[in-house]
């Protein structure tokens, strides 16, 4: 098999490329509301003072990748209104380190009628590649349009060890 020709304009090494602003997308979908750094120190003071066992939470992170960031927020979040004939499926992971489960409740109860909450009950960011449970649920959604049962969920499945 021959190396692919490179194509004029293109970088042909990822690792040569730069990008200016990588959270660029995220910060425009997340209206946090801290103004500078002086703000952003308070809120750790008072979170150490509050909590001092508590870890560094990924939420206060996500302040700081945004503080500065070059562009006003464009997509900020806002009250959910979808009306759609097949309901939304939502897959979510009890204990995902990176995407609260409350949050895909919250975004389950928004949608209401026109959204199912699949359940694992696992760990992990992510649960299609871990769980033949998820997968085949959301096959099933992606594929044929079959919708979970309200309440599905799916055991959670023990790593390889």
């Amino acid at each position: 098999m021959e190396a692919p020709t490179a194509v004029r304009g293109v970088v042909p090494s990822a690792s040569d490329a730069v990008v200016p602003y990588p959270f660029a997308v995220f910060c425009q979908d997340w209206s946090l509301p801290v103004r500078d750094y002086r703000e952003y120190a308070g809120h750790l003071h008072r979170m150490a003072r509050l909590a001092p066992d508590l870890r560094y939470p990924t939420a206060v992170f996500a302040l700081v990748t945004c503080l500065g960031a070059p562009t006003p927020v464009a997509n900020p979040q806002h009250r959910l209104r979808v009306r759609t004939d097949v309901p939304l499926l939502i897959a979510a992971t009890v204990h995902d380190p990176a995407s609260g489960y409350n949050w895909a409740t919250n975004v389950a109860r928004q949608l209401g009628r026109h959204g199912v909450l699949l359940t694992y009950q696992g760990w992990g960011h992510g649960s299609y590649s871990t769980s033949p449970c998820v997968a085949l649920a959301v096959d099933a959604y992606l594929i044929d349009q079959v919708v979970p049962a309200r309440g599905a969920y799916c055991q959670a499945v023990d790593p390889d060890v």
